[in-house]
């Protein structure tokens, strides 16, 4: 597959993944270039709700946000939101990933996330990186499995669904997967 071809595709890892911090992780690809690649893992909510990030920042709270839970986007700048949205780029720090994908960086989203103004979001708090050659050579090894992203895994199904729904979506049973090769 080629450095282009990864954007708006989530990444989940193979039986041969030896990182275990991405055991059981889906991973939403926004960028990848022959420079690197990165993303947010979309499957692993934190114990903070959105609301409880945004009452820290003394921003309004509703009833919705308190009850969404924030993700552990992934383990580069933990303490750095990041907001995986639907809609247009019509915030200060956005940019659109796919057809009705965008990712924001800047505080004005926060103000429509406090009034429910999003209907389909996540915020991420950290995010994935790879560097030069390095997410190539991780596909080559073998040791990511790529599916097609689709908006309702990224922002409908159960955060502890979405795993299985990228399994099927590309016919991987993964009762089935083993983690080493043997040689007769």
């Amino acid at each position: 597959m080629s450095a282009a071809n990864l954007i708006h595709h989530f990444l989940i890892p193979s039986a041969q993944m030896t990182d275990e911090r991405f055991e059981g992780a889906v991973i939403y690809i926004c960028r990848h270039t022959s420079e690197g690649a990165w993303g947010f893992v979309i499957n692993q909510p934190l114990v903070n709700s959105v609301g409880g990030l945004l009452s820290e920042l003394d921003l309004p709270v509703t009833a919705a946000a308190m009850n969404t839970p924030a993700l552990d986007g992934g383990p580069v700048r933990p303490e750095a939101g990041f907001i995986l949205h639907t809609g247009q780029p019509d915030y200060k720090s956005s940019f659109a990933i796919a057809e009705n994908v965008c990712l924001t960086t800047s505080k004005d989203i926060l103000t429509q996330l406090s009034y429910d103004g999003l209907r389909h979001y996540l915020l991420c708090m950290g995010y994935c990186n790879w560097g030069k050659g390095q997410l190539d050579a991780e596909l080559a090894a073998g040791d990511w499995h790529v599916c097609a992203a689709d908006l309702p895994t990224l922002f409908s199904t159960p955060f502890e669904a979405r795993l299985a729904a990228c399994y099927e979506k590309i016919g991987i049973d993964p009762n089935r997967l083993i983690s080493s090769v043997g040689y007769a």
